[in-house]
């Protein structure tokens, strides 16, 4: 994670706990894939992490770090508003 937040820092600068929060997701994914994980969901209330905008266009610096990672994000706990598979929000 410690890595992560590093790269983070200097690829991005987002602020301190938006940086904690992806380098957790992004370490655990890397954990979970190297144990023979397939795909992963994740679940982003905020707009800093979401792979897309509020126009619905794609973040394509966070969406490559989603990709590589196979990690499915959602807009909502109920995991109904997803983003199309590994691209952006769904309309």
């Amino acid at each position: 994670m410690l890595k992560h937040f590093v790269e983070l820092g200097l690829q991005f600068n987002p602020d301190p706990f938006d940086q904690a929060v992806l380098a957790a997701v992004l370490g655990r994914a890397d954990q979970l894939s190297r144990d023979g994980g397939a795909q992963f969901a994740f679940c982003e209330k905020d707009k800093h992490l979401q792979p897309w905008d509020k126009g619905g266009n794609s973040k394509p610096e966070l969406l490559e770090l989603y990709k590589a990672r196979r990690i499915q994000v959602y807009g909502d706990f109920d995991m109904t508003f997803r983003d199309r598979p590994l691209d952006g929000p769904s309309k």
